[in-house]
């Protein structure tokens, strides 16, 4: 997933289109798929991403629900995409750059709704107060891999250091980031409980996150019942994401029922067998 962002069913006749784009279908049969997104150069690729993520990367939807009327071949087909920008771009301009190209290898057209959906606020445990491990940022990003309202992992190599903003690696029970923002990072983590999150905190601004937690496959209870290869840096003994959110984050989870965006398929068709443009 490229980034999440607040969700818009933008006219692709409309949008700003890539310099030199392909997208041919990927057969390699492989699990992982790999994202390499380059603001600076304008430059963006996809290696082996289903049809369905690349329409959710390309509205900024970070969980499949979000994503509505999906046909069952949009979740098996994979594709890589090249594409290139005619100048350095944001990385929310790359994302829409994609819905051009859908529309034209796919005949993808969308259209914006909402529904009503079980969700986690999260806020803050004590209003005002920061954990340890959620800092401010004031640095400017010399890779801008996230945008205010959006999550972005970074590209493959890059460095965790100062001037990289983004979600950086860190590992099975690591979350560590960079210049991201509440609603970014709320987007993010909720990939990790299932269920998606909204940011009700109220902050404004960017910080930098290291969260350390025990995956519930790896904790103690879990692995009596089933013995598994605990992962570097896991201590089956370590607390779970939610404690771990509050005492680290100052941040926690409030299950609520509220509408959220969403993107619905009106139509889309599978690329030509032989992978070609149409």
């Amino acid at each position: 997933m490229l980034m999440a962002q607040t969700i818009a069913a933008t006219d692709a006749s409309s949008a700003q289109t890539f310099e030199v784009a392909t997208v041919k279908i990927n057969r390699s049969g492989e699990r992982r798929s790999r994202h390499t997104v380059l603001p600076a150069a304008g430059r963006l690729t996809l290696t082996n991403i289903s049809v369905q993520e690349l329409i959710q990367d390309a509205y900024g939807l970070a969980f499949p629900s979000l994503l509505v009327n999906v046909p069952d071949w949009a979740r098996t087909q994979h594709v890589d995409v090249i594409a290139k920008a005619p100048s350095p771009v944001p990385v929310t301009v790359l994302q829409r750059m994609l819905q051009p190209l859908l529309a034209d290898y796919f005949k993808l057209s969308t259209h914006a709704a909402t529904r009503e959906m079980d969700v986690f606020a999260m806020v803050l445990v004590t209003p005002g107060r920061f954990g340890p491990k959620l800092t401010r940022n004031l640095d400017a990003c010399d890779d801008v891999v996230g945008t205010p309202g959006g999550f972005a992992r970074a590209a493959d190599g890059a460095r965790n250091e100062r001037g990289t903003c983004g979600i950086l690696p860190g590992g099975v029970g690591r979350i560590v980031a960079r210049g991201v923002d509440m609603p970014g990072l709320a987007a993010f983590i909720g990939i990790s409980p299932g269920r998606m999150l909204i940011d009700r905190t109220g902050v404004t601004g960017r910080f930098d996150v290291d969260l350390t937690y025990t995956p519930s496959a790896f904790a103690s209870d879990g692995l009596a019942r089933q013995s598994r290869e605990i992962p570097p840096g896991v201590d089956p003994a370590g607390p779970p994401l939610i404690t771990a959110l509050q005492e680290q984050l100052g941040l926690k989870l409030e299950p609520i029922r509220a509408p959220v965006g969403v993107v619905v398929i009106d139509h889309v068709e599978p690329m030509n067998a032989d992978g070609s443009d149409r």
